[in-house]
């Protein structure tokens, strides 16, 4: 995409693969992350796509305080592909909006946009390269349900939503598998950031 002379390098991986990890890593040394996951959460609270979602997805969404419950959402939205795809109907444009507005904002060589289902929802094609983080699904598994936030069912359910590692291999420009050590993690971040940062623009 390459907007203001920024390189937009685009970072997903699986469930339990350590993207954040990843993106974490590369904020401590100085790169601008953008999480589209936590923007997309951050929508719901915005009026105008709250009204887009319970028109679409109807009033079982909400909660008792009237905000959008995002399991009950997710429910619906991912219940069938046509419902996923009025959910991004809504959802990514206004996403794509402040993704935009973010990258002007910054004055570096390369930008990092983290995300999920960046492969799933076609938010790669507007990225100059891609990072996958591949780990292995029995310690992705282990990790998910240490964190005490989700059980197995869930963990289920959300890789299912998510591609295979064939198709992210397909789509790589540079893969980190997390595997080992955070130390051997963050030797590979440091790594590849010197070769981000060498690279033409």
């Amino acid at each position: 995409m390459c907007l203001n002379n920024i390189r937009v390098i685009g970072l997903t991986g699986g469930i339990g693969s350590g993207k954040s990890t990843v993106a974490d890593m590369f904020a401590e040394i100085g790169v601008p992350v953008l999480d589209l996951d936590a923007v997309g959460h951050a929508l719901l609270d915005e009026p105008r796509v709250q009204t887009a979602l319970l028109v679409t997805f109807g009033a079982s969404i909400q909660n008792k305080q009237g905000a959008i419950d995002r399991r009950a959402l997710a429910a619906q939205a991912f219940a069938n592909p046509q419902q996923t795809k009025a959910l991004n109907a809504i959802m990514h444009p206004e996403i794509l909006r402040r993704e935009q507005a973010w990258i002007t904002k910054q004055s570096v060589p390369y930008v990092m946009i983290e995300a999920s289902v960046l492969l799933e929802s076609g938010g790669v094609d507007r990225m100059d390269g891609l990072i996958v983080v591949i780990a292995n699904e029995k310690l992705r598994k282990l990790r998910v349900l240490s964190r005490g936030k989700q059980n197995e069912a869930m963990f289920e359910r959300i890789k299912q939503r998510q591609c295979e590692d064939a198709m992210r291999y397909k789509y790589a420009d540079h893969i980190l598998k997390n595997e080992g050590t955070l130390e051997s993690l963050n030797k590979q971040v440091l790594s590849l950031s010197q070769e981000l940062y060498r690279a033409p623009k």
